[in-house]
């Protein structure tokens, strides 16, 4: 596991978790159960499946969790876009976190690749 602290992927994966997490403490999210469930959960999810990925020890099973941890940051984009469209937190708060998902998304797809896994590209 000391060598999972040190993959940059995973410390972003978790410091976006964490931020996203507390994004949902904010009042005004109060009542959107459904909404914060499925943000925490696709969070949660990010380096959850990187541990595994990296701890169940194949490359196939690394790049297997990785294609998941990929596909819950895109959701998790997606829900943090919802989140800033109906103005339900602060715009710049979510701004910052978007940012940082997307460069999440990069650093996944490069290890993909470095791995030699074919990412499929949206059309």
């Amino acid at each position: 596991m000391r060598q999972l602290k040190s993959l940059e992927a995973w410390k972003v994966a978790t410091d976006i978790s964490r931020r996203a997490y507390r994004l949902t403490l904010d009042s005004r999210l109060r009542r959107q159960y459904g909404l914060i469930d499925q943000l925490r959960r696709a969070a949660a999810s990010i380096p959850a499946n990187i541990a595994e990925g990296y701890a169940l020890g194949t490359t196939a099973q690394l790049i297997r969790a990785l294609r998941i941890s990929l596909g819950s940051s895109a959701e998790l984009r997606s829900h943090l876009e919802l989140l800033k469209s109906v103005e339900l937190v602060e715009g710049e708060q979510v701004d910052r976190l978007e940012r940082d998902v997307d460069r999440l998304i990069g650093l996944l797809v490069g290890l993909l690749k470095k791995l030699g896994a074919r990412t499929p590209r949206p059309s």
